[in-house]
């Protein structure tokens, strides 16, 4: 802490003007060298320092200032529209994912008869005791889900192809 021999306020060690009046630190510390007198109470203070505008000497304008000069500027070319990134494989994507999906439901109606007491074998113990309609609702519900299944690699081609068109825009 230092004491501004000004205005007799403690200021931190940190500060190099003193926070009430701006007055400059000097080097001694609080109690080193001679004392300062207080100061009276009748005594006015000093008007805090404030920054001034530097003034602008104004010259009278001869003439007018000439305008700025005009920059013709050439556009750009713009690139001809090609094919979008990822087409392609958006496009295998979309097949993927309706082809797959139907040809197993095809295989499924067609061989049911030879993949029904398998597919039902692995999820009861005899297949036989069942009702055909609970049977076939088993088994439709369990293509079903195989169809959603074979949806899966045609729809992540088809979100990768819609990753590369926008990275390429990057």
């Amino acid at each position: 802490m230092w004491i501004c021999n000004r205005c007799q306020t403690s200021n931190k060690d940190g500060y190099a003007q003193c926070v009430q009046c701006s007055a400059p630190r000097n080097a001694r510390r609080f109690g080193a060298g001679t004392p300062v007198t207080a100061p009276s109470v009748h005594q006015a203070a000093a008007p805090p320092r404030r920054m001034q505008q530097p003034e602008v000497e104004e010259q009278a304008p001869t003439s007018a200032p000439p305008p700025p000069p005009r920059r013709h500027t050439i556009p750009a070319p713009q690139p001809a529209p090609g094919r979008a990134a990822g087409g392609f494989v958006r496009v295998i994507g979309i097949l993927l994912a309706v082809l797959l999906p139907l040809l197993l439901i095809a295989l499924a109606v067609f061989q049911y008869d030879t993949v029904s007491p398998v597919v039902l074998g692995l999820f009861f113990k005899t297949p036989a005791t069942l009702s055909p309609i609970i049977s076939y609702v088993i088994y439709g519900l369990l293509a079903l889900i195989a169809a959603l299944i074979t949806l899966v690699p045609g729809l992540s081609l088809w979100a990768l192809g819609h990753l590369a068109r926008g990275i390429r825009r990057r």
